[in-house]
């Protein structure tokens, strides 16, 4: 574990409170409530949080080759951002891999990327990406109002500001452009069956935790409209991460009835995936 003189102490990124309450504590790290507006976060967090990303973080991981249903998932979601298409102009904050984008360039967007993370630069530049741009999200500096559509799929969580962030993705869209992002959902049925052992808590890497509210909150207090919310899947999966240790399920009996929770959770804000789109004002 990283000892404490590591650490940097952080108030609310939502609502700049530094009164908040402690939720639990996983491999020293203290996960916290806000008080005020009830965002999640870690703190304190690691002073180096955003070297580490670069370095180690996840941008490079996923699968070296999509499979055909993979491929057509990233279709069906480009055909749903086919009505924002005015500039022609498409950026993916967090863009890994390049999956997506290389799809999109294949249909005739122009594509601009962010990303930090040394490993996937280099596969990105493999993708035939027009721009590719290594700031941090949170300094990004795309030309205002220039974007038709802005993703950032599984990134928010990551962030050192997701506030100063999703402020300079709303500068670069064009009015009536759009977000679409994805993050995991603290309020899920799979976090509170597997409790602070969950998978997707890890406090080295995760150190924002969104709920339906809070991200609610956050994209409409920096000038986004018309947000949705849909969530999706359950898990049981429990994981310790210093070092990796998969930890077996708390709640054996639910595993046979799992496929009919996941379909379940798709009517509730309870799914352990958020999936949000938000247009620009």
């Amino acid at each position: 574990m990283e000892p404490m003189s590591a650490n940097e102490t952080v108030a609310c990124d939502l609502c700049a409170s530094p009164d908040h309450k402690l939720l639990f504590v996983k491999e020293g790290f203290r996960h916290v409530r806000c008080n005020n507006c009830g965002l999640v976060f870690v703190n304190p967090r690691l002073h180096d949080h955003l070297d580490r990303q670069s370095r180690t973080g996840t941008g490079s991981m996923g699968e070296d080759l999509l499979t055909p249903a993979q491929v057509r998932r990233l279709q069906r979601e480009l055909t749903r951002l086919e009505p924002f298409r005015r500039l022609n102009r498409i950026l993916e904050v967090g863009a890994g891999r390049g999956w997506f984008l290389g799809e999109a360039s294949r249909l005739g967007w122009h594509t601009w990327a962010v990303e930090i993370n040394s490993d996937a630069l280099q596969r990105l530049r493999s993708k035939g990406i027009e721009k590719i741009t290594t700031q941090p999200a949170e300094d990004l500096q795309a030309p205002e109002d220039s974007m038709d559509v802005v993703r950032m799929w599984d990134v928010i969580e990551h962030l050192s500001s997701p506030r100063k962030a999703v402020t300079a993705i709303h500068n670069a869209l064009r009015p009536g452009g759009l977000l679409t992002l994805s993050t995991t959902n603290f309020a899920s049925l799979s976090r509170r069956v597997n409790g602070p052992e969950w998978v997707y808590l890890n406090g080295a890497d995760h150190i924002f935790l969104f709920e339906p509210a809070t991200i609610t909150r956050l994209l409409t207090e920096i000038g986004f409209r018309d947000i949705g919310i849909r969530t999706r899947s359950f898990n049981l999966r429990r994981k310790l991460y210093h070092p990796e240790e998969d930890l077996p399920p708390r709640w054996l009996i639910l595993r046979p009835f799992r496929k009919i929770i996941d379909e379940t959770l798709r009517f509730t804000l309870l799914g352990h995936q958020m999936l949000v789109t938000a247009v620009k004002r």
